[in-house]
């Protein structure tokens, strides 16, 4: 995995600091990929305001979409994500805390 520059990891962490955004990443994580809206029920949101929503994060880097036939289909990003939280809390802190 490559390191993200500050930038990046500003980009992500502003893009997450969004509830609805937040929230959408946490349905997102469960599954595998998920149709927008099937993403939208779940979340209990319009699909204008996911639209806006996914924009965000896919600016961001956070999560990936394509659209097959009518739907559009979109998943996290986990290598970004895990990327962007390294930094905040590195494994190795994290492993030493648990061997200690």
């Amino acid at each position: 995995m490559a390191e993200l520059s500050l930038e990046e990891r500003a980009r992500i962490f502003g893009a997450l600091s969004d509830p609805t955004r937040l929230k959408l990443v946490e349905i997102l994580a469960s599954e595998k990929e998920l149709c927008g809206t099937q993403i939208a029920h779940r979340a209990g949101i319009s699909m204008a305001l996911l639209s806006h929503h996914w924009r965000v994060l896919s600016e961001a880097g956070v999560v990936s979409r394509e659209r097959r036939g009518q739907r559009q289909y979109c998943w996290v990003d986990r290598e970004v994500l895990e990327g962007a939280l390294e930094f905040v809390w590195p494994r190795s802190r994290i492993q030493s805390k648990l061997t200690s």
